[in-house]
Formats: structure tokens, C-alpha cells, sequence
């Protein structure tokens, strides 16, 4: 079954049946003229709608990046303190965090022996190593984040190779 949308563009893509004396008629030009503003209003409409929709996916991964920017140091703060101390209460506390974040489409990155990316990652020292032929992630200050595939924050990492 065909809805509104459907039989609206059907009938006006269908040609008006016009006789040859009647081109000339001033009412078959004014329903020309008025299926023309019709098709335009119609393109209008719908470039609106797209552009709308387009907007709110814009808008909410912003809120997205937002929240999770708004939260990475208490996620730090959780990671440092699970390292420190082996506690089930903190370890409980960080899991909890990171399914929220892997809820809002937040994931980490930055592990060591992972190839180092300047794209992704910001070093802040490198130690020379000729054994490497590129350099390689042996330290990580903080965690990167990626949010949907979009950088939210690089990791800090110390190089070598």
C-alpha cells in the first residue's frame, strides 16, 4: 500500500494531458505553474528534513563527546586506583564506568607494545632503541579515548625505538 508521500509525487510526475488549442488556456499555464511550485516545494521539504536529521545526529554526538570529555579524569583517577590498590569495591566501580562508556560508544586505546600513531597518541619522551624498527608505545601516562570512531583525546605515551 502506497502512503501520502507516494501518491502525492505519482500524480505530480504524471504529464498533464493538454490538446493543442488548450496550451494556450491561462488555466492549463496557472495548474503548469502550480505543479512546478509544488515539485519545488516538495525537493524543499524534504532537503529540510534530511538537513534536520543531520543536525540532531550532529548534536547528539556532541553531547556524546561532552559527557564522556566531562568524565575521562574520574575514569583516570578509577584506572590509577585499581593499579594501586586491589580492591573488588574499585575494580566493581570501573567496570561499571567503562560499560557506560562502551554504552555512549566510548572506547580506550593506547597499549603498550602497540605501534605508535601520532594521530592518536602524544609523546611525551622517546627512548632510542636499535633492536625497533619503528617506534613502539613502553609507557602510558593516560589513556586515549574514541568516541563513535571521533578523537575525543589522544593518549600520552612514552616511545622507544
Amino acid at each position: 500500500m502506497k502512503d501520502k508521500n507516494e501518491v502525492v509525487e505519482e500524480l505530480l510526475l504524471e504529464e498533464i494531458p493538454v490538446e493543442e488549442e488548450a496550451a494556450t488556456d491561462p488555466v492549463v499555464e496557472e495548474l503548469k505553474s502550480a505543479k512546478d511550485q509544488l515539485l519545488r516545494l516538495a525537493a524543499e521539504f524534504d532537503n529540510f528534513r534530511k538537513r534536520s536529521l543531520k543536525e540532531r545526529d550532529e548534536i547528539s554526538i556532541r553531547a556524546k563527546c561532552e559527557v564522556v570529555k566531562a568524565f575521562l579524569p574520574v575514569m583516570d583517577n578509577l584506572d590509577r586506583a585499581m593499579d594501586a590498590i586491589k580492591d573488588e569495591g574499585v575494580c566493581m566501580i570501573f567496570e561499571q564506568f567503562a560499560g557506560v562508556f562502551a554504552a555512549l560508544g566510548a572506547a580506550s586505546f593506547g597499549i603498550v607494545g602497540e605501534a605508535f600513531d601520532p594521530t592518536l597518541h602524544h609523546a611525551v619522551a622517546h627512548a632510542e632503541d636499535d633492536t625497533q624498527e619503528q617506534s613502539i608505545i613502553s609507557e602510558i601516562y593516560s589513556k586515549g579515548y574514541l568516541l563513535d570512531g571521533k578523537l575525543i583525546r589522544e593518549a600520552v605515551v612514552v616511545t622507544r625505538g
